[in-house]
């Protein structure tokens, strides 16, 4: 039997010590007595159930729907919905219980007890508080874990309103799905210590039996435990373009469990596992903005006129469509090479993913004004000199 129950309904009872009173001498001690005291202790809850329900209606939820977020107006519907039935349930759990524990009283009448007199109702009893008792719990544990949910679900547009990357396909999903399974475990343990069942052993076993899988799937955890780490570090979003190690260059399709997803230039589709991403070095080009820097190596002979070169490429690189207005091109000689002097063209676009087609575009217009002008691209030449060994 439910002790903290059991001392609820004795804290109940001195608090109703004389309507108790009364009510036994109107229906006496024996049965009928139990019966009218659950039937008065359900009629309690049933009335604080409606009590409370108008509260919310009339008080709570015109306070709630002045707020600005909807989250307060997804739990206070889950609350209205639940909060009746939950109650309800909890008076009839406890009407159940009282009256169970009504029937080891001793009727002044017959100086037996009730259960003496009445055997099968303690059986009947008996089933009747342990099936309640378990609703109770999985009542009472499905409306948290909506509460869960639903603040999620919020704090995820929240972050994907900031930052507008979408998680919903990764980390939310897996935390809601683990959510569920602790509160079904939670649920578990508390029904079995109800019924007094030793859980020791239950969690010996559940450890032996974790190591166990645990050795024979190290790869797989190591994974797991990385795309953790991904998920809550996140280096990188879905939709980011991405650079890992020296030969991975791709935007990122999906973050799951076990790997990450990429599709690379060649549209290949790419799985890597999130324990190898995690060891790598990672060069994210889209956060924490979307822009770029183009370069682009210009050598250029040195009978050239520096200033006529840096005036045609940038007049070229400004007038670019996908070149940021607000962040003009510049050129600098970098160095003074073996035959060239070697300019270095830097031009940054808003959107990553223009950037290839602006580099290529801005290297043709170059060239074709480069030879309109007379301008020689310089290319490395070298002077061999065979010598015959026979003429020396």
């Amino acid at each position: 039997m439910n002790v903290p129950a059991i001392n609820f309904l004795g804290s109940l009872s001195s608090i109703f010590d004389p309507l108790i009173h009364l009510l036994r001498n109107i229906a006496g001690d024996g049965l009928a007595f139990q019966i009218s005291l659950s039937v008065i202790l359900f009629v309690i809850f049933f009335v604080l159930a409606k009590a409370f329900s108008y509260l919310l209606r009339r008080i709570i939820k015109p306070i709630v729907l002045r707020s600005k977020t909807e989250v307060d107006d997804k739990i206070l519907k889950i609350i209205e919905g639940s909060s009746y039935k939950l109650i309800t349930l909890l008076g009839t759990y406890l009407a159940l219980l009282a009256f169970r524990h009504g029937l080891d009283h001793v009727s002044l009448t017959t100086n037996l007890k009730l259960v003496q007199e009445y055997p099968s109702l303690v059986s009947i009893l008996s089933v009747l508080d342990n099936l309640f008792f378990i609703l109770l719990v999985i009542m009472f544990l499905v409306i948290v874990s909506q509460i869960f949910v639903v603040v999620l679900d919020w704090y995820a547009e929240k972050m994907n309103a900031n930052e507008n990357k979408d998680l919903s396909g990764s980390l939310f999903p897996l935390l809601k799905k683990v959510a569920k399974l602790v509160f079904a475990i939670f649920a578990l343990i508390i029904v079995l210590r109800n019924f007094n069942v030793d859980i020791s052993a239950f969690v010996v076993s559940l450890g032996v039996g974790s190591l166990a899988i645990a050795l024979a799937a190290q790869e797989t955890i190591s994974n797991m435990i990385s795309g953790f780490i991904i998920m809550i570090d996140r280096p990188f979003r879905i939709g980011d373009r991405i650079k890992i190690g020296n030969d991975i260059h791709g935007d990122v399709v999906s973050i799951g469990i076990r790997s990450t997803r990429i599709i690379d230039f060649d549209k290949n589709y790419l799985i890597i596992p999130n324990n190898d991403i995690v060891k790598s070095r990672i060069i994210n080009l889209t956060y924490p903005t979307t822009s770029t820097r183009v370069l682009i190596d210009l050598p250029v002979s040195y009978q050239s006129d520096v200033e006529k070169v840096k005036e045609i490429v940038l007049t070229i690189a400004k007038a670019d469509k996908d070149t940021d207005p607000n962040d003009p091109p510049e050129i600098y000689i970098m160095r003074f090479g073996e035959h060239a002097l070697e300019f270095r063209l830097a031009v940054r676009t808003k959107d990553y993913q223009l950037s290839f087609a602006l580099g290529c575009r801005l290297r043709e217009n170059i060239l074709r004004r480069f030879r309109e002008e007379n301008i020689d691209i310089a290319v490395p030449q070298r002077i061999i000199q065979i010598i015959n060994s026979d003429q020396q």
